[in-house]
């Protein structure tokens, strides 16, 4: 039998573990779904099927991925969501307890799964090629059959790749090609990056490594038409540091930011490193090539309290912790090997998202979550970007409310950019259940058009993507 979980603000309240797998045939539905609105949202996020070990602290990244799958046509939903089934979850199902050490530590973990592959895979969700794949950034893709939430195994590129992807690729809706990459590919604390290109048939097309100016967290990156951008903030991590008492991921603003830029057809010996100083970001919005220029659009910030300083502090808020929306631009006709960076808005915002269609393209309308300016990051406020205008606009749900990343759907028939929808996952702490909105993407200030009641709590989650059914 299982122990009880620990309070800890990472496994209370809406990040509780929901701890079961469910069937909704027919959600209850305030407001009128389109017609012209047909396809499957799914969200990952992670749902700890067991507590920490003794002496671990948990932390949110941790947990068991838990696929969330929601399936809409003729003006109905129906919700089902399952565990990925990954070699760590069925070892710690069978043994009736967590066996990992919290981010695979191995001075806590049990040495009977040292030979056993760590993957959580609870942070995207993704599909290419016909093929659904849930990610994590450590580790292989895990495929996922698309009706059933079967977990399927593993992908590998047929064994060209041994180590970690991830969670943030990036396709070209023009070739169908999927751009990836996974950082520390050399063991934790490296400096290794490895740059790949898997084609629109599945194909591993490249498979290029090169070193970073120094060990770091790299989340995610940028891929423009004509160049893949790798950032490397001062977000450091060490093995020889962690071993000696210190912290495994620091945060060192000295070291300063440095963005390795490479053609998409290019090798290592074209890497070309730009320069600025000490920035952080989880996730970018888009990015795009404008003659010799490229330009990345970001929820970034001025430093960040993911992990402490050397002197075991955290940045204050004063230094610019919180994210907002900014553009990051390298000219490469430009011999100073500068960045540049422009402040598009000064709301704290995150999980930015566009029109996919548009992905590595130049695009207009932007979708992120925002703190309706209460100066917290307790994200209750939806926006929308129109990047040839400057202004936004908003939806604020209300202190009752809790929201998650917004995803579009484009509407079945429409090419145009931005004609569709914006789903989004939202928590109503009032009621300790949550709600799938729906808002015309256009017009997302007027509030969802409609809202399918789910049951139940779905814990806070990360990403998630939209698939057609014509895709799927």
């Amino acid at each position: 039998m299982t122990a009880t979980f620990p309070d800890d603000p990472f496994l209370t309240g809406w990040m509780a573990p929901f701890g079961a797998e469910c069937d909704a045939p027919d959600l209850i539905i305030d407001g009128e779904l389109p017609s012209d609105l047909v396809g499957t949202y799914y969200r990952n996020g992670p749902d700890p099927l067991h507590p920490p070990r003794k002496g671990d602290v948990y932390h949110w990244f941790d947990g068991d991925g838990m696929i969330q799958c929601f399936n809409i046509a003729d003006g109905r939903v129906s919700w089902r969501n399952r565990w990925v089934r990954s070699e760590k979850f069925k070892a710690e199902r069978k043994a009736g307890e967590s066996l990992f050490g919290v981010f695979n530590n191995p001075m806590t973990g049990d040495p009977s799964v040292a030979n056993v592959e760590y993957n959580t895979a609870n942070t995207h969700i993704i599909q290419h090629h016909g093929k659904l794949l849930a990610l994590m950034e450590g580790a292989l893709p895990t495929e996922i059959e698309h009706l059933s939430l079967d977990t399927l195994g593993t992908i590998d590129f047929d064994g060209q790749i041994d180590g970690p992807v991830t969670a943030h690729p990036k396709f070209d809706n023009d070739t169908g090609e999927m751009i990836f990459f996974g950082y520390s590919v050399g063991g934790p604390g490296s400096k290794t990056l490895r740059y790949n290109v898997c084609d629109k048939n599945g194909k591993l097309t490249k498979n290029v490594s090169f070193e970073a100016p120094f060990s770091a967290m790299v989340h995610d990156f940028f891929v423009t038409e004509t160049h893949a951008i790798f950032p490397i903030f001062p977000l450091t991590t060490s093995m020889e540091r962690a071993m000696t008492g210190g912290p495994m991921l620091a945060w060192e603003p000295d070291k300063g930011t440095h963005f390795g830029v490479i053609p998409r057809d290019g090798s290592a010996e074209d890497v070309r490193w730009f320069n600025m100083e000490a920035r952080f970001m989880f996730h970018m919005m888009n990015a795009w090539t404008d003659g010799s220029k490229l330009h990345a659009d970001v929820t970034g910030s001025n430093a960040t309290q993911f992990a402490p300083k050397l002197d075991g502090n955290m940045a204050d808020v004063s230094d610019g912790t919180s994210p907002t929306f900014r553009r990051w631009t390298m000219d490469l006709a430009d011999n100073t090997n500068s960045i540049s960076e422009e402040l598009l808005d000064d709301m704290a915002c995150e999980f930015p998202r566009i029109d996919d269609r548009l992905s590595t393209r130049a695009y207009r309308h932007g979708y992120a979550v925002g703190s309706g300016g209460n100066g917290s990051l307790n994200f209750n406020t939806l926006i929308h970007y129109d990047t040839s205008k400057p202004q936004r606009k908003t939806y604020d749900l209300g202190d009752s409310y809790m929201v998650g990343e917004p995803v579009f759907a484009p509407r079945v028939g429409g090419t145009d950019e931005g004609d569709g929808y914006v789903i989004m996952l939202a928590y109503h702490q009032p009621t300790d259940k949550s709600e799938l909105m729906v808002f015309q993407a256009s017009a997302i200030d007027d509030g969802p058009i409609a809202t399918a009641k789910v049951p139940v709590r779905i814990p806070a989650g990360f990403h998630g993507s939209w698939v057609a059914p014509a895709a799927a």
